[in-house]
């Protein structure tokens, strides 16, 4: 049709040199032409399925009034290619110029005849293009039930302007919203002025954006647009078995209203599968005090008598006792009395408002559902549901099978995800190479005949996959009289060959060593001899039914299975498992499975295979990554490679579970400015982030990698922008070329690494400089090369791999010591928490000699040393040894085992090393017997340069004492419960590893500024009333960290510290601390005064004291002050005119304000440099955040030398301000 279409325009048109009128007249002879090829062609291609079409007309007075007729003919034409009405497709238009302007809703036309002359009828009103309104009109208003939107519609916008909208950033804000729904978007734009790229932001995808020369050639494209619409995609599982239980809450807090909406998303979502004893059957319960069973799946078989059924189903009230619905459905809702099919999907689908009565019940109650293999989605309507709770009902890990909406209207929102993801638990899998290695460690589960069961689960597995060499290969191993391969992986190739295998496997009965089993996989099986595939994805499922004999080795042999990068997977079946043994087997949470019997597992088979697909097309687990990629467009990479780019960013990002709970991604581009093309919380589907990707436009310019880095730093990393406290944080910069801000690109690198940022640099091409590389990366191994842009896709699995590394800090040295309280209050069963918990965190270190290293210390009446930090060198020995830790009685002597980490366990006797960053993490429940003392002995190890961090457990610490242990405020952890402990293991991580990569060892003290540089810098710290003394103490801390990351000596930096409030005072002197250790000390023992705020006093006893020869000031050396403040001065000018004299003595000022009061123009006057020299923060807790900016202002005022001192004009401030 398309190429009939164009071949007739040239036709008509003959050549381009013809008279304007003849011109014209062949458009109208090629119009008509085309107008009855596209009603004869079109009508008997479009689609029957219900169809929502809102066109969105400019009526701009760019436009004209002959424009928008071209406009209005466009529509009907499009419109004639429909058959219109209640059943089929439904219109509305609507224009837009300064606001939009509804001409008619979907449902006030029947039929096409009156909704052609409605079309006819539209009336042109000019005024600006305020897109942004009428996006927002359309989205907000014409797809509402009351206007004619459908629930079981396709809903479609049909865009058409001629301009840039006068609002860019809010029609691409409202567009983005409109994205995140199933409402399709087409955007045609008409003429030269308009913006490709705004174009490109408002439609769903390239696929749906059309450009056209003019108004006069809109007819050209009504063909294509007509089909575009006429598209629709049919539920690929419609008639697949499934048996789909219904359970909804019919308790008071609904309503009948409410629950007939409920009624009605429940008949929408059955119309498109195909009802059927051999298709999909449908069951219903509603549930509030009990739960009433309405229908069973054998009671309907057709489409027609299930819809009438479900229309009859009664509202009843009373309390929400969700616990008892699920205990239904776990007992009678799959049963073959009820027509409930062995070979079926079983699925149940619950809908409520509000919480359950019995939350704890209800969490047994869905755990025991997910452990017969049943699929459960769960819906919470409204502000009232618990999200926790939805999902611990939801089956799976993350929330892929958890929805919510606001209210009982927007159930319709979602019909579509619910019926999809009710497809997703019916896929297969196994396009993408995996390797399989099912090992059977079972011999106490009954005998041969559970055996079989065994084999028959393996069997189902097998046969839902596709096998083949370069598909699924499978192999298993079990045991004989010593552990065996019954057959590689690459010995069938024909999944009938394989099924028939596996059901010949001889049972034999005997003890089996688990560990030796681990062994022996890990040694064998995944050998290029057994056909091991290098490209292929490798997992392992191990089938247990007991406690090992060694869970030490155990554990051992799992980690070194983990640290290959194979994906292990723990099912356990019966009473005896250990829990803890299978967290360690497998390789997280998701894939631990636990059935209460073999016939559970069979039950089960599906939940456990697709954890293995989703694992062969998800590179990580769904921990929550904050992932910012940060593209070069300069002017080197041109249009095409940079369409390279962004091929690879789609392609990646297929590894990774995109949603709110997961993965979130944004993207930044930069040349000679660094523009953001989305931030993490715009797209929360991997569809939508895809199309945003694929709208992504070139701009040439030159290689300011520096500015994309400050960008994506401080604003694409922000909470306001979607990045969630806790999460792991990733920057992915590409480029090929050098950047032209090479200090700035270094000191923005530096800054995201200190903030915990892993940062990946790819390099590509000849024409990159590999040290920027380096030092724009979290370290070597976070540096990818590759010689040119048609190489990216040969890195993209080592890229994730990187990303998706449980390793969350740089393989930068460490020695951790864990001090573990081991007295009476703990007791057994928490110690034994608290050692699962550290188990965790070591496994996402690197553990070695050149990387980090662990120990532990339990304490209670005495200190009991269970290995030191030089005895294990691997991380499976680190943890094969925190499994034998054993819980101590006694009394809570904290001092004692503080005095020992210090005396002994950070000591190179035991293993320490003097390049490593020492830290120490203290767990207890309760408050020490000497709290002086054990202040005393944290100082001690702060001056010793060890970083502490404290961790307080329930109710009966001492926060006060917590805040003492750690060596900052930042380093106190406190939870209610020991099970609670997981929930900061994210927040403890982050602070670990910002305290390894933020903190160098004193002999390798590089700091921000180069090695050779030094100087004097006195801080003048505000101590007046206004800040108090817990907000005095957040800037002593600020200072320690300050002063912790340069080196301290007479030849190298030397800090002084003034106070001031009604008086100030020279607390430390340049020359009072020659030693990191001493001036920590010193710090720390710093007093607050309190007082009003005579900043002027601070100036002059620095000017006049501070930088003396007797205070230990050096002729020659780069001075600085340092003020840090939350309000005004009480004598404003007297502090001007001092620090305009301590500038004209060539002493660099730098000021720090704090909180909401101090007066920015003030700090601008005592500035060296008013811009760069000035530092706000909101509030006292921030301080720390500005600390490496402050750094790094202070090292590159070391690289300018000023040829004179010019003292610029002060602004008059009075005294009385």
């Amino acid at each position: 049709m398309a190429m009939f279409v164009w071949a007739a325009v040239v036709l008509l048109l003959g050549q381009a040199s013809a008279h304007e009128d003849e011109i014209l007249a062949r458009l109208d002879a090629a119009r008509a032409v085309l107008d009855s090829a596209i009603v004869n062609n079109t009508l008997t291609e479009c689609r029957t399925r219900p169809a929502d079409i809102v066109f969105l007309l400019d009526s701009s007075s760019s436009e004209g009034q002959d424009g928008f007729t071209e406009q209005v003919k466009f529509i009907y034409n499009v419109t004639k290619a429909f058959n219109i009405g209640p059943g089929d497709v439904q219109v509305s238009v609507v224009v837009f110029a300064t606001s939009p302007f509804n001409q008619f809703f979907l449902n006030e036309y029947s039929n096409k005849t009156d909704v052609l002359a409605a079309i006819n009828s539209v009336i042109y009103q000019p005024g600006n293009t305020q897109t942004d309104d009428g996006l927002a009109f359309v989205f907000h208003n014409s797809f509402l039930p009351i206007h004619g939107g459908r629930n079981d519609s396709e809903k479609i916008i049909i865009v058409l302007t001629d301009g840039q909208s006068t609002d860019t950033i809010n029609t691409a804000s409202v567009a983005n919203q409109i994205h995140n729904t199933d409402i399709q978007v087409i955007s045609i734009g008409i003429g030269s002025a308009i913006d490709k790229t705004e174009l490109a932001t408002i439609a769903t995808d390239n696929e749906h954006m059309y450009l056209v020369a003019n108004f006069s050639v809109l007819f050209a494209i009504v063909d294509e647009v007509a089909k575009e619409t006429c598209t629709s995609t049919e539920l690929v599982c419609r008639s697949n078995p499934a048996d789909i239980l219904f359970l909804l809450d019919t308790s008071s807090s609904e309503g009948t209203p409410s629950f007939n909406i409920q009624l009605e998303f429940v008949k929408n979502f059955t119309k498109d599968f195909e009802i059927g004893p051999d298709n999909v059957q449908i069951a219903a319960a509603t549930f509030s005090d009990t739960t009433q069973p309405e229908f069973w799946y054998n009671d309907y078989h057709n489409s027609t008598s299930l819809l009438a059924a479900i229309g009859r189903i009664m509202y009843r009230s009373g309390n929400t006792h969700t616990e008892d619905a699920l205990r239904f459905a776990s007992t009678e809702g799959f049963t073959a009395e009820h027509g409930a099919r062995n070979d079926s999907s079983h699925i149940i689908i619950i809908l409520s408002d509000g919480q359950s009565i019995e939350k704890s019940q209800t969490k047994n109650e869905a755990e025991a559902i997910h452990s017969i293999g049943i699929q459960v989605i769960a819906i919470g309507i409204g502000v009232s549901i618990d999200q926790q709770e939805l999902r611990d009902i939801a089956s799976g890990s993350g929330d892929q099978n958890a929805f919510s909406v606001a209210n009982f209207d927007a159930l319709r929102t979602i019909e579509l995800p619910i019926q999809r993801q009710t497809c997703e638990v019916q896929e297969a899998c196994g396009i993408r190479p995996s390797d399989i290695v099912f090992l059977l460690d079972t011999f106490n589960s009954g005998g041969e005949d559970n055996f079989k069961k065994q084999l028959q689960f393996v069997n189902n597995f097998a046969s839902k996959l596709i096998i083949g060499a370069d598909n699924v290969q499978i192999s298993v191993v079990s045991f004989l009289t010593s552990w065996q391969t019954d057959f590689p992986l690459n010995q069938f190739s024909k999944k009938q060959d394989l099924l028939n295998a596996i059901t010949q496997l001889p049972y034999q009965p005997g003890n089996t060593p688990t560990d030796d089993g681990l062994l022996y996989v890990s040694q064998n099986s995944f050998q290029s001899g057994n056909g091991a595939r290098p490209n292929a994805n490798q997992m392992v499922v191990v089938v247990t039914d007991r406690v090992s004999a060694n869970p030490s080795k155990t554990a051992a042999q799992a980690v070194t299975l983990h640290d290959k990068g194979i994906k292990v997977i723990a099912v356990g079946i019966g009473p005896i498992i250990d829990n803890d043994e299978l967290n360690n087997i497998a390789s997280g949470d998701a894939f631990v499975f636990k059935a209460v019997d073999v016939d559970a597992l069979l039950k089960m088979e599906k939940d456990i295979r697709d954890t293995t697909c989703k694992t062969q097309v998800m590179t990580c687990s769904t921990e929550p990554t904050e992932i910012v990629f940060l593209l070069d467009s300069s002017s080197s990479e041109g249009s095409v490679n940079f369409k390279k780019q962004l091929s690879f960013v789609s392609n990646f990002i297929d590894g990774f579970d995109i949603s709110p709970n997961a993965v979130q991604v944004a993207l930044v581009t930069f040349s000679t400015v660094a523009t953001n093309r989305f931030f993490l919380n715009d797209y929360m589907s991997k569809a939508s982030l895809k199309s945003a990707i694929s709208r992504t436009p070139y701009n040439s310019g030159n290689t300011h990698t520096g500015n994309g880095l400050e960008f994506v730093r401080q604003s694409s990393l922000s909470p306001k922008h979607g990045a969630r406290p806790g999460s792991k944080k990733v920057v992915i910069v590409m480029t090929d070329g050098q950047s032209q801000q090479k200090l700035l690109t270094a000191n923005q690198g530096i800054l995201l690494r200190k903030e915990g940022v892993m940062v990946i640099s790819i390099g590509i091409g000849a024409a990159i400089d590999q040290s920027e590389l380096a030092v724009i990366a979290s370290d070597d191994k976070h540096m990818v090369k590759v010689s040119n842009f048609d190489n990216l896709n040969a890195i993209e699995q080592q890229i994730q791999d990187i990303v998706c590394s449980d390793l969350v800090c740089a393989s930068t040295p460490a020695d951790i010591m864990f001090v573990l309280d081991s007295s009476a209050s703990i007791g057994p069963f928490n110690f034994n928490t608290m050692l699962n918990f550290i188990t965790n965190f070591v496994r996402k270190f690197d553990v070695g000699t050149s990387a980090v290293q662990f120990g532990v210390v339990a304490f209670a009446n005495d200190v009991n040393p269970q290995f030191d930090l030089g005895r294990y060198k691997t991380r499976a020995e680190v943890i094969a040894g925190i499994n034998d830790v054993r819980y101590h009685y006694g009394g809570t002597y904290t001092e004692k085992a503080l005095e020992y980490v210090r005396t002994t366990s950070f000591t190179s006797g035991q293993g320490s090393r003097s390049e490593a960053t020492k830290i120490a993490i203290v767990l207890t429940d309760g408050q020490s017997n000497s709290v002086e003392k054990t202040k005393a002995e944290a100082q001690a190890l702060h001056a010793a340069g060890i970083e502490v961090i404290s961790i307080g457990i329930g109710s009966s610490v001492n926060v006060q004492e917590l805040t003492n242990i750690a060596t900052n405020v930042s380093y106190v952890f406190s939870v209610a419960t020991f099970d609670a402990l997981y929930t900061i293991q994210a927040e403890l991580l982050q602070a670990t590893c910002r305290v390894q990569v933020n903190k160098p060892p004193a002999t390798v003290k590089p700091g921000p500024c180069v090695a050779s540089d030094s100087a004097d810098v006195i801080f003048l710290l505000d101590s007046s009333n206004s800040e108090g003394p817990a907000s005095f103490q957040q800037e002593l801390d600020f200072v320690v960290k300050f002063v912790d990351d340069f080196p301290i000596g007479p030849n190298d930096f030397q800090f002084g510290i003034i106070t001031y409030a009604s008086n100030a005072r020279m607390q430390i002197s340049l020359n009072d601390n020659p030693t990191e250790s001493d001036l920590r000390l010193a710090i720390l023992q710093v007093v607050y005064d309190g007082g009003l705020t005579y900043t002027n006093q601070a100036l002059e006893l620095a000017r006049t004291v501070g930088f003396s020869d007797v205070s230990g000031a050096r002729n020659g050396t780069s001075k600085f002050v340092i003020v840090v403040t939350d309000g005004a001065s009480t004598a404003p000018a007297a502090t001007l005119k001092e620090a305009e004299l301590l500038k004209a003595d060539g002493v660099n000022i730098i000021t720090v304000g704090v909180g909401k009061h101090v007066p920015v123009t003030m700090l601008q006057a005592m500035a060296t440099d008013s811009t760069g020299g000035v530092f706000l923060v909101n509030s006292f807790e921030d301080l720390q955040t500005r600390e490496h900016e402050v750094e790094l202002k202070l090292c590159s005022e070391l690289r300018t030398t000023p040829s004179s001192v010019v003292t610029s004009d002060v602004p008059k401030v009075p005294d009385n301000v």
